[in-house]
């Protein structure tokens, strides 16, 4: 296996050719190709740490030292965008400060003029890109295993928490039951959801089968009703989704909607309507009113499974923001550590 790369758009005869016989004759096996994709390709297949690249400057630009300076230099960005782990030595005729300088900062590890610098000098230059490149690669793989091993903390420490959450859930609803309290925190009750209907039959049946589906279900027959039972006993908190009746006695149900989104601005809110109606869709949608539920109803039992489902989404959003949250504020150090390791290259 090549330990170095010579990239000679000119082909491998010439002063080229020879530095590659003095390379291989003082241990350094060169393999010569005469385009980036090609080298790419040896690079992918050289285990371990990138070979040393070695990219034939000579004949780049029109004539003068400013357009050699621009074609060099791009030619090196166009190496080190398709290896970005390796820093290109770059192999010149004539080369002038100026044209080093430029390179240096394009992207090159170094600079070897064939016609002042002889073999030593060369496998000088080429053992120490190698030796830079392998510290490199070295310390990237060191932070990846580092990041794995880091992530592996965090999948612990999430699992770990969550069980602790659970039972710190478990234990708090133990105390409010003895004390007599009946509201329950998102992370350990089940899906909920707030029913606002004035038809008293469709609510009865609506809460009857979310009931039967698994879901805990607070009806009402008036905006009213249901926004002072969720400030006084259920808690604005204490449910996962509203279903809420455009048409209502007394407060409509767009005031409704808003109120509850005024308490709680994320809460997904679907609308009951037997109006069709472009000006209440509008309305609607300006309040974060997620769908809609036309009347009469299709298939009751349709629109419960869907309703049930949609909760059960809800809740298990709000859960995971709360676990996520905890686990930040617990962890809010090991965060920071791993979002300041080193990204891979």
């Amino acid at each position: 296996m090549a330990s170095a790369i010579a990239i000679a758009p000119r082909g491998a005869g010439g002063p080229m050719r020879a530095l590659v016989e003095r390379l291989a004759g003082s241990g350094i096996e060169v393999a010569i190709v005469d385009d980036i994709g090609s080298a790419v390709e040896l690079a992918r297949d050289t285990p371990g740490a990138p070979p040393c690249v070695l990219l034939d400057l000579r004949d780049l630009g029109a004539g003068s030292d400013v357009e050699d300076v621009r074609a060099a230099t791009e030619a090196i960005r166009r190496v080190t965008e398709a290896l970005p782990r390796v820093q290109p030595v770059a192999i010149t005729g004539a080369a002038n400060a100026a044209l080093i300088v430029a390179c240096m900062r394009a992207g090159a590890g170094d600079v070897i003029d064939l016609q002042l610098e002889g073999t030593a000098h060369a496998r000088a230059v080429v053992e120490r890109a190698r030796a830079r490149q392998a510290a490199r690669d070295g310390d990237a793989r060191q932070a990846h295993e580092l990041r794995g091993l880091i992530e592996e903390l965090l999948r612990d420490l999430i699992r770990t928490e969550r069980r602790s959450l659970d039972l710190e859930g478990k234990l708090a609803a133990v105390e409010r039951a003895s004390s007599g309290e009946i509201a329950l925190p998102a992370e350990t009750r089940g899906p909920a959801i707030l029913l606002v209907e004035a038809d008293r039959a469709l609510a009865d049946e609506l809460a009857e089968q979310l009931e039967r589906a698994g879901v805990t279900t607070y009806a009402f027959t008036s905006g009213e009703d249901a926004l002072r039972e969720v400030e006084k006993t259920i808690g604005v908190g204490m449910f996962d989704l509203a279903l809420v009746a455009a048409q209502l006695p007394g407060l409509d149900g767009l005031t409704t909607v808003q109120e509850l989104r005024a308490r709680r601005g994320e809460l997904p809110v679907f609308l009951v309507t037997a109006v069709q109606d472009a000006e209440l869709a509008a309305r609607a949608a300006d309040l974060g009113v997620v769908g809609f539920v036309a009347k009469p109803l299709p298939d009751v039992a349709e629109v419960v499974a869907r309703l049930a489902q949609l909760t059960h989404d809800a809740l298990a959003r709000d859960r995971e923001r709360f676990y996520l949250q905890r686990i930040k504020t617990r962890h809010e150090r090991v965060l920071a550590r791993y979002r300041s390791l080193p990204r891979e290259p």
